[in-house]
């Protein structure tokens, strides 16, 4: 289902998305947003919107059409009560396996977007049972994800969720740099801590002017009145802030360079957009993953990673054997250790970070290659999976399933996992 024309007018009362989005960076709600943009410009106003929790994401979405913000009740009844008064048809949850399988008990078709898929273990708590799991291809899926993904009942393979192409809009202004700080915060950190900003943010602007940027746009979960004092920043036009993703979209189309964290999210809006790009240290595990993806399929010269005295790779999957939230736990430790003793830090992370953005301008460093076989549009495959969903409940025929298409599958039983050691083979099948 592509067509731009909305079939939900002809059926009276316009219906209505929840949205939520993890409360772990910025990646959940951006694609939401993502998911959004396609359904908004399908329906227009005859479709409605509320976000649930997702305190976090909230200004990524500023300008987007939710009704109303909710905050999610802890009693079941309470929450059944909150659905049936705003008249939920449906729900998106990107990365929330919690209340996406709390949702789905108590009447909630839900369409759960998982842009990690790779990540997850036996130890990781996945909501199996929604009635669409739709997870981003990536370019491989460990042996130990295969056992989780086999218990999903209604499993779907998207592309990358950005909504957007780099075919066009406006030039990128000479010296003009977006520095990307991520989402910053997680379930995982006890408090404000500003310990990886303290340790990259010094030494990201100095590369920057010392490559002969003067125009810098920070983006991320960060206020400009937030950000770390720091006589780098001398010489420099800062401006940016918390954007919302229009604005953050606008950004990285007209830079010269992208500096980020490595967040999958931005990456693979770096990629859409053919963009140059720097990688910062990693934040916390999947961006470990990430950056290693970027090393191997662009340039593993435009990625910079901690030195072992900082994290040791080995150490960290040590933790990992028992679960995402102590392996990144692990992860912010040992960066705040680092953050206590910066000036040691501080020299090899500047000289790195020039060295990459020299390596980031050749031609064969662009962006595009990450997006490797992982092709097609995840947004508007998500979109075609909320419509139908929407569709079957409004017409009360259960067994109407999303057909499988050009671009994406189902599997509903994964079978031999053996032939899945890319989510690409297996979409292909």
């Amino acid at each position: 289902m592509t067509s731009s024309r909305s079939h939900f007018s002809a059926h009276g009362e316009e219906p209505v998305v929840a949205v939520a989005g993890v409360q772990f960076g910025w990646g959940s709600v951006g694609k939401i947003a993502a998911v959004m943009d396609v359904l908004r410009a399908r329906h227009g106003d005859r479709l409605g919107f509320v976000g649930l929790a997702s305190a976090l994401g909230r200004p990524v979405l500023g300008a987007h059409p939710v009704d109303a913000w909710l905050d999610v009740p802890a009693d079941e009844g309470e929450l059944a009560a909150l659905v049936a008064t705003r008249r939920i048809s449906a729900a998106l949850v990107v990365l929330d396996p919690e209340l996406a399988s709390r949702l789905q008990s108590v009447g909630v078709p839900v369409v759960y977007l998982d842009s990690l898929p790779f990540l997850w273990t036996e130890r990781d708590e996945l909501p199996v049972d929604v009635e669409a799991y739709c997870a981003q291809l990536c370019p491989a899926l460990p042996q130990a994800c295969w056992s989780s993904l086999r218990r999903i009942r209604s499993l779907h393979w998207v592309g990358p969720v950005v909504g957007m192409a780099g075919h066009d809009g406006p030039v990128p202004v000479p010296g003009r740099a977006v520095l990307n700080l991520g989402g910053l915060e997680s379930p995982f950190r006890d408090g404000d801590d500003n310990a990886y900003l303290s340790l990259v943010l010094e030494s990201a602007l100095t590369a920057l002017r010392d490559q002969g940027f003067r125009d810098v746009i920070t983006t991320g979960n960060v206020d400009l009145d937030r950000l770390p004092r720091t006589p780098a920043s001398t010489g420099l036009s800062i401006r940016g802030g918390r954007l919302p993703r229009g604005e953050f979209l606008e950004a990285l189309r007209t830079a010269e360079l992208v500096v980020t964290s490595p967040g999958r999210t931005t990456l693979l809006e770096t990629a859409s957009l053919n963009q140059r790009c720097v990688v910062l240290p990693p934040q916390n595990l999947s961006q470990i993953v990430n950056a290693a993806d970027v090393a191997g399929q662009v340039d593993p010269r435009i990625v910079v990673g901690w030195p072992t005295d900082v994290v040791d790779e080995a150490v960290l999957d040590t933790h990992k054997a028992r679960g995402e939230a102590e392996a990144v736990r692990y992860l912010y430790g040992r960066i705040a250790a680092a953050a206590q003793q910066r000036s040691e830090h501080s020299s090899w992370l500047t000289a790195r970070l020039n060295e990459a953005i020299e390596a980031s301008g050749r031609p064969d460093a662009r962006m595009a290659a990450f997006s490797g076989p992982t092709g097609g549009d995840g947004a508007t495959e998500v979109a075609d999976i909320v419509d139908l969903i929407i569709e079957r409940t409004r017409i009360g025929h259960a067994d109407v399933c999303p057909p499988a298409a050009a671009t994406w599958r189902i599997h509903n039983q994964l079978g031999d996992m053996r032939e899945m050691e890319t989510p690409a083979h297996a979409a292909s099948r």
